[in-house]
């Protein structure tokens, strides 16, 4: 299988033109807000934890170096990851109490110290009618949004490209951000040649809470993956809200998937038999817990088990500034001809060993399930 051949000379384009941030900096971030940035950010909170990683693209010696605070969900979401960067880049930050919704224990925030809060797009209606973002602000202590969930595809590379200006590392940024849109490029150049599109459906966290189904995303996360491959995503059509619960019965009944994918990782909880996707993990580990998935209740008699089309991916995607790799996934299960030479694993060892120093190590992202019988 091959990877998308990574261009040196486009990477030269892509960043040739990067010039280093001149402070005070005003910068546009993903909400559309103009901030100022007053000086060279040295005390970075995060609040949302998971940007640790879009962090880890830009200061790559030490992307702890200069967070003071985060908060606790990338951690508990990816102990695989957190462990290998906590193996090459010393003690981690403190972690504080920050929400991924937007809560956030203000007096720990202000006695931080931090030149910047940085923050991902769906906090901002809690920060704004809370007054944590006046607040801060009046204490000359900006806020900056970033979104890797709300609208994946559109906002990941603007993501990093508004933290690599804030941060003086607009260089960094314009490599990743070249290596991720000649990627994005490739899935839709072949995708728009695609006449018959599948009808999808996205398990998310499958297994975690025991054998119940069938929990998916709307117009939200994996939900917006389905979409900007041209995927019928089944959840959407379910769905009064962003996210629930979809009976297996309806998806037999009136909603049969040509692909059904399962979002799984390494959660700790007691009942979890969820696939263990991530780091330090066996492909036939992974195989035999969606096996185990697919055998239940009334899953055999589902047109996409019978036919093969059961995968596995891993669930830190839907929030991850490296979802290009989840999204070719996606693009392999969903058009498995079209895409039979795109080697999503591939695309994420490039990247890391690329554009990050974390420490290489085995790693399952995606997966088939065993055919039912």
């Amino acid at each position: 299988m091959k990877t998308i051949a990574f261009s040196a000379f486009a990477l030269v384009l892509g960043t040739s033109a990067a010039l280093a941030t001149d402070y005070p900096a005003t910068i546009t971030d993903v909400a559309g807000r103009s901030v100022t940035i007053a000086k060279k950010p040295e005390r970075i909170i995060l609040q949302d934890g998971r940007d640790m990683l879009t962090v880890a693209l830009l200061d790559r010696d030490n992307p702890y170096s200069h967070v003071v605070g985060w908060s606790s969900n990338f951690v508990k979401s990816d102990p695989g990851t957190a462990k290998l960067m906590d193996q090459a880049f010393g003690k981690a930050p403190p972690v504080m109490s920050l929400s991924e919704d937007g809560e956030v224990d203000l007096e720990a925030v202000i006695a931080a110290k931090p030149d910047v809060v940085v923050a991902q797009m769906r906090a901002q209606k809690s920060f704004q009618e809370s007054g944590v973002e006046d607040k801060l602000k009046a204490l000359d202590i900006p806020v900056v949004y970033l979104d890797v969930m709300e609208a994946p595809v559109e906002h990941t590379a603007e993501s990093v490209e508004v933290l690599g200006k804030l941060m003086d590392r607009e260089k960094e940024a314009g490599e990743y951000v070249s290596f991720y849109k000649q990627h994005i490029d490739h899935l839709n150049e072949v995708i728009a040649k695609q006449e018959a599109h599948p009808n999808v459906f996205i398990e998310a966290k499958a297994g975690n809470k025991g054998d119940g189904c069938c929990y998916t995303h709307g117009n939200m996360g994996f939900g917006k993956f389905i979409a900007a491959l041209k995927g019928n995503n089944i959840g959407t059509k379910l769905l009064p809200g962003q996210t629930g619960s979809v009976s297996l019965e309806t998806l037999l009944s009136s909603n049969p998937p040509d692909v059904y994918i399962m979002s799984g990782s390494q959660w700790t909880n007691p009942e979890n038999s969820a696939a263990p996707l991530g780091y330090n993990v066996t492909p036939q580990q992974v195989s035999a817990a969606l096996g185990k998935l697919a055998q239940r209740d009334g899953f055999p008699a589902m047109k996409a088990a019978q036919e093969g089309h059961v995968y596995g991916i891993y669930h830190q995607f839907y929030n991850h500034p490296y979802n290009i790799v989840g999204l070719e996934y996606f693009a392999t299960f969903m058009y498995p001809d079209a895409f039979k030479d795109l080697d999503p694993a591939a695309t994420y060892a490039t990247l890391i060993k690329t554009f990050t120093k974390i420490p290489d190590a085995p790693v399952v992202l995606g997966a088939s399930a065993p055919v039912t019988q």
